[in-house]
């Protein structure tokens, strides 16, 4: 007699999960699904053969901030790089975009978006505004996370971007300040909030890109998963739909590169992912046709620490991040080109270091340099929790191994 399949039943202590979206908006932003899109041009990564250039790449306007975050990932460059691009770079790295892999022979040459970041605030750099009206201008789309604290000063460079992400991390005064290191009494909560109404409604009026009618497009309420946060997960949901953002992502902060193995590691004990699921259980009630909450847990492990599940690093070909210098005595318009989001500062993964031409980018790129640099990152030893897990995950598996037989649609 066949054996019958015996279904275990859960634990009596064991909690259901709640989805980090709807189903029916599974078709998101924050749905790694979508680097499947790009397996074709990854394909073209090989050692000894031109580089096609990267789909998207982040730049970081300056290392200065008027913040302090309990759990800032560039702490280590706000303390030892705390400079900023010049407007020649920054005007001359948006014309230069479109045209990068030209002489490649690529059918598509040229990266597609930008995320303005940075390891500090990215609109404290006056020069910034002007570099999203230039690669808006080439074709160019730009996303922009900022604190929201200088907003009301380029509400209309950033009315031309497809999404801005404010990093709000709170939803009250209280929790606000004491996260970002400020005076609850100084009101930069609810400048900020003020900040992003203005956004919307500013985009909304002039029709502009931001303020399109798109599920995707428009104007994110960031939340970094701290344990002092957890429980306002709801509220910040309410005050988010209320501003009128599009949506509200939540994502559990991370250890900084530098941090790793110290008593500045960020833990989360059992009670907080308890209290996160039911916080966003909650929030997801708000969800509707015109707001989004999305709770990003996939890159990480079910205590949200590090799941690395890659042997080797390849998201150094598939994008990287333009930096201010590394030195005060750097020439005025030199710039550093980093490979990792997630690793600011680590001069182990600089392919250039206070550079004044651009256009020695696309000659270092897929370079010797640029292999030798892949070749040493242990990723078990040295990775924080990676930005970029999808994008190794899918080179490994589908392009390497073909584990997807992905040609078979």
């Amino acid at each position: 007699m066949a054996q019958m399949l015996v279904i275990p039943k859960l634990k009596h202590d064991a909690q259901p999960k709640a989805d980090e979206w709807k189903a029916q908006k599974r078709w998101n932003p924050f749905n790694s699904y979508k680097l499947l899109v790009h397996v074709e041009r990854w394909r073209k990564i090989r050692r000894g053969r031109a580089m096609p250039p990267p789909v998207l790449i982040t730049v970081d306007p300056t290392n200065v901030c008027n913040f302090n975050c309990a759990w800032c990932n560039a702490q280590y460059i706000r303390e030892h790089r705390n400079f900023k691009l010049s407007e020649s770079t920054l005007v001359g790295l948006a014309d230069y975009l479109p045209h990068w892999g030209e002489g490649n022979g690529y059918p598509e040459p040229g990266v597609k978006a930008v995320c303005v970041a940075g390891g500090g605030e990215p609109l404290l750099n006056p020069a910034t505004p002007a570099f999203v009206d230039r690669a808006v201008y080439n074709g160019v789309e730009v996303g922009v996370v900022t604190n929201g604290s200088r907003i009301h000063d380029c509400v209309d460079a950033l009315s031309q971007c497809t999404w801005v992400g404010v990093s709000v991390d709170a939803g009250s005064n209280k929790t606000f300040s004491a996260l970002k290191g400020l005076k609850p009494e100084a009101g930069t909560f609810e400048k900020v909030v003020e900040n992003m109404t203005l956004l919307v409604d500013y985009s909304r009026r002039h029709y502009s890109q931001l303020g399109k009618r798109h599920p995707s497009y428009g104007v994110s309420y960031k939340y970094l998963l701290y344990r002092e946060n957890i429980g306002e997960i709801f509220e910040a949901a309410k005050l988010a739909k209320a501003i009128g953002c599009k949506s509200i992502h939540f994502r559990p902060a991370g250890t900084a590169w530098d941090k790793i193995g110290t008593d500045e590691e960020i833990h989360f004990s059992r009670d907080d992912i308890d209290l996160f699921q039911d916080q966003i259980a909650m929030a997801q009630e708000l969800d509707d046709e015109t707001f989004s909450v999305f709770g990003v847990t996939h890159k990480f492990n079910t205590q949200f620490g590090i799941s690395n599940s890659f042997q080797k690093c390849y998201s150094v070909f598939m994008t990287a991040v333009v930096a201010p210098p590394t030195v005060k005595t750097a020439p005025k318009d030199a710039f550093t080109l980093s490979l990792c989001c997630d690793r600011r500062g680590d001069a182990k993964l600089e392919l250039l270091r206070d550079c004044e031409d651009i256009s020695r980018i696309e000659d270092v790129w897929g370079s010797r340099e640029h292999w030798l640099i892949h070749d040493r990152i242990d990723v078990e030893k040295e990775c924080p929790r990676c930005t970029y897990q999808p994008h190794n995950q899918i080179y490994q598996e589908v392009i390497l191994n073909d584990s997807m037989t992905y040609k078979f649609i």
